[in-house]
């Protein structure tokens, strides 16, 4: 199942993003690892975004600028960021319950690993508010923002058969959906097979649901929260 292809690459020990980081020099040249502190031009990265860039680039333009941080360990702590590359503890155990999966049943298995990692999280987006109406300007949050925002925060690449779908409307809070509720939105979330059309346009929380192979459906929380 492709979900575990995914996972396995969320949960992956820091050597594969050493690995990545050595072939990308191998391409660019020297190059250094940021965090984005403000928005770069063109849509380039976003504030909040961890990025490998020329250290010219950096050196010269960026840091200077404000633009960015160096990604370091005290700058991540600093800023109160978690180091997408560096391994949690409970990311280590999902990747050693993995791991141990067998093939025969990975399906199920997979869809209750990714059920329980994605139990206590919520994935955050941040946008510009119009001021005068709050209303999310000039973008909005559509399934394609989940899709990049679940692979930057929570490092989950999901492939193009396993779809997301959000919720129209915003919830009062997360925590007080009982499993009934909650159930009953996914359900209404529109067929899993076609595109979602929903665009958010308000901050605030909402739900929405990846379907997987096999017709598991797993439930994100999802908070449009202003820049």
């Amino acid at each position: 199942m492709s979900i575990l292809l995914a996972l396995r690459t969320c949960v992956a020990p820091p050597v594969t993003g050493l690995l990545l980081r050595k072939q990308a020099t191998r391409s660019m040249g020297h190059t250094v690892r940021v965090i984005v502190t403000d928005d770069l031009p063109h849509g380039k990265a976003y504030q909040g975004d961890v990025i490998l860039v020329k250290a010219g680039y950096a050196r010269n333009y960026l840091i200077p600028q404000k633009k960015a941080l160096y990604a370091t360990r005290q700058n991540f702590e600093r800023l109160e960021m978690k180091d997408p590359d560096r391994e949690s503890v409970e990311e280590r155990q999902a990747r050693l319950q993995m791991e141990t999966l067998a093939t025969d049943d990975e399906d199920v298995k997979a869809a209750d690993i990714l059920r329980h990692y994605l139990r206590n999280k919520v994935l955050k987006i941040k946008r510009n508010v119009d001021p005068a109406t709050n209303v999310v300007a000039p973008g909005m949050v559509d399934a394609k923002a989940v899709r990049k925002k679940l692979s930057k925060q929570l490092r989950i690449d999901l492939e193009l058969h396993e779809t997301v779908h959000l919720q129209k409307e915003p919830v009062l809070s997360h925590t007080e959906l009982t499993d009934a509720e909650e159930q009953a939105i996914m359900e209404g979330l529109g067929d899993p097979e076609e595109k979602c059309q929903t665009q958010i346009r308000a901050l605030g929380l909402y739900l929405a649901r990846i379907s997987l192979r096999g017709g598991f459906q797993i439930p994100l929380k999802v908070e449009v929260v202003k820049r």
